[in-house]
């Protein structure tokens, strides 16, 4: 089945996706699960192949580390069902206030961390303690809501936002907000960089650097979302091998090396998904897909004229096209399976190479070098754009991306830079162009990466790589996270897509397909909406 699938692929399957989603909306809190039939088996190795290594493990510090291989060993309050309600999970209940800056939550009493530490409310507390605590730089956007715990009770927590947000439930779904013991976090904080202690439906077993991270199961588990089944996982074991190559991975596949292969690259996406030796599934992963930001705090794209320019004078469907093998759609600033995705957009972003020159004209850049590069007081138009050295489709997209901003005389220097340190390129503002990729099924997105709030200040870090701060937008967005009406929501968030592009602050390219392929004995294996990807607690081997 296919939870989202790219525009391209046709209306027979699109009207499919939305009598799937439907389903999925009427099927409450259960998580949307592919596999076989028959009752499940107990025991097994599972072996997973992610495509890339986190840098470490604390979930509460840095949201994109391990939040793809943390789920084995966190838990959430609530679990995210995609269609913009929730379920139970850690918390029974929870109240919201109109305001949408209160959230008051029940908790269960049953629940234990895997050091024995008893989970309730003083444990909740601990956690956005640690995450309010400018101190630990946590990078989640938690951090910039300003969160106050208070404990009511033994099982009652009660948090306070300094400013509204009406998709708080789904940024605490995600795994980099999964739950931690106290006791690591008060007693040994350090320890969370390799290893992390919290009450999921397994134990970390071990981290082999560079090779492997595994898990085995929590025989006292019995508290999983709502709609999973009861009691311990069934799995024994789940490893995640790091094979970062994207051929490595497809082969680990064919081989039966790996059990699961979680990104299967998009040059071998329809082969598989055609191949009737495997189960596959596809997800057009919501939020903010592959873009380009474009940092406006320092020349030449403090120029919004530059901006517009770069932004409109490439042609993102060739470079889309090329980079994916046609696998993935063009996006605008929202990918169109993100709730509060605007369908009937005005302002759309358009190939003009003719305009965009004309653009370059008016900002000064007239003159033009030996090397066919425009220039202004004799300095050449150019930035530079860091990248993952071990991420093979960004280096694509971006060599096509050089070549066709070459053809406008601007150039584009590519700096490939270890996976480790190009993620704290985003926080020092160390570039001209940070190509980035985040997914999040809500149209905070916007605010995460346009608003002029969560820039990063010394204090916390932000996730708004373009350093954009402008009050219209910002206003805008400060209404639709203060709207506790989901139209209301919607709407605003609507007026805040066909502003972007007049504002140029990045340039989307494509929505990512994430598609994961499994072997024929591998059954159970579900989506985690809150943060796309492959959610294994029901999963099992024959």
């Amino acid at each position: 089945m296919a939870s989202g699938i790219p525009r391209r692929l046709g209306a027979a399957v699109a009207a499919a996706v939305v009598i799937a989603l439907t389903l999925t909306a009427c099927a409450s809190a259960a998580p949307e699960s592919s596999g076989g039939d028959g009752e499940p088996v107990t025991g097994g190795d599972l072996v997973v192949a992610a495509r890339s290594e986190p840098p470490q493990l604390n979930p509460l510090v840095d949201q994109m580390g391990g939040a793809h291989v943390l789920t084995p060993v966190v838990d959430s309050l609530v679990w995210d069902n995609g269609d913009g309600t929730y379920g139970t999970w850690l918390a029974t209940d929870w109240e919201v206030s109109d305001d949408a800056r209160v959230y008051t939550f029940t908790l269960r009493d049953d629940v234990t961390f895997h050091d024995g530490t008893p989970f309730d409310a003083e444990a909740v507390k601990v956690n956005f303690d640690y995450v309010a605590d400018p101190a630990n730089k946590s990078t989640g956007s938690v951090a910039k809501l300003g969160p106050t715990a208070e404990v009511l009770d033994e099982y009652t927590v009660r948090i306070t936002l300094e400013q509204p947000e009406s998709s708080f439930l789904t940024l605490i779904a995600a795994p980099y907000f999964g739950i931690v013991s106290p006791t690591q976090l008060l007693d040994d904080p350090d320890s969370l960089a390799s290893t992390v202690v919290g009450t999921g439906p397994f134990v970390f077993d071990e981290w082999v650097k560079g090779q492997s991270i595994s898990y085995v199961r929590n025989d006292d588990y019995d508290w999983g979302p709502e709609g999973t089944h009861e009691g311990a996982a069934y799995l024994d074991k789940i490893t995640y091998r790091f094979l970062p190559e994207d051929q490595t991975r497809y082969n680990a596949l064919l081989t039966g090396e790996a059990d699961i292969v979680d990104y299967i690259a998009p040059e071998y996406a329809e082969e598989v998904k055609a191949d009737d030796r495997y189960e596959s599934d596809e997800f057009l992963l919501p939020g903010v897909g592959f873009t380009l930001h474009l940092n406006t705090r320092t020349a030449p794209f403090d120029d919004v004229n530059v901006r517009r320019a770069l932004l409109t004078g490439i042609d993102r469907e060739a470079i889309v096209k090329s980079a994916t093998f046609g696998a993935y759609p063009v996006q605008e600033y929202l990918a169109t399976t993100t709730p509060d995705y605007k369908t009937d957009l005005e302002n759309v972003i358009e190939f003009d190479a003719d305009a965009a020159g004309a653009l370059l004209d008016e900002a000064g850049w007239t003159g033009t070098d030996a090397d066919g590069y425009r220039t202004k007081d004799g300095e050449r138009l150019s930035t530079t754009v860091p990248y993952a050295d071990n991420d093979q489709l960004a280096q694509r997209t971006l060599e096509q991306v050089q070549i066709d901003a070459k053809e406008l005389g601007f150039e584009l220097v590519l700096q490939p830079v270890p996976a480790a340190d190009f993620s704290q390129r985003l926080y020092t503002g160390e570039y001209g162009i940070m190509p980035s990729f985040q997914s999040e099924a809500t149209g905070m997105q916007l605010w995460r990466l346009y608003g002029g709030d969560n820039v990063s200040d010394g204090s916390s870090i932000g996730s708004n790589a373009s350093f954009l701060a402008d009050a219209e937008l910002d206003g805008i967005l400060a209404q639709a996270r203060a709207s506790a009406d989901p139209a209301a929501r919607a709407d605003f968030y609507g007026q805040a897509q066909e502003l972007l592009p007049s504002l140029a602050p990045s340039i989307p390219l494509y929505s990512r397909a994430r598609v994961v392929a499994w072997q024929p004995n591998v059954h159970g294996v579900a989506w985690d909406y809150a943060w796309p990807q492959p959610y294994l607690f029901d999963a099992w081997k024959n």
